[in-house]
């Protein structure tokens, strides 16, 4: 498992505290924070969680609420 950084979108503004939380995939730390099936594609409108890969490296990887 790894320490993901995790970010909320609420209303369509992003929280400004980071979550730290534990999981083995961007995808899976992303939906342990926001509770529901999350995807990697999506409209701009529906980004709900943003997740930075431990360390930071990379891009931080969005994902969309359909």
């Amino acid at each position: 498992m790894a320490n993901y950084k995790v970010k909320l979108m609420r209303d369509g503004k992003l929280d400004n505290e980071d979550q730290n939380v534990q999981a083995r995939t961007e995808k899976e730390a992303a939906e342990k924070i926001y509770g529901r099936t999350l995807f990697k594609q999506g409209q701009a409108a529906q980004v709900r969680v943003i997740v930075q890969a431990p360390g930071g490296a990379g891009n931080p990887t969005l994902f969309y609420e359909r």
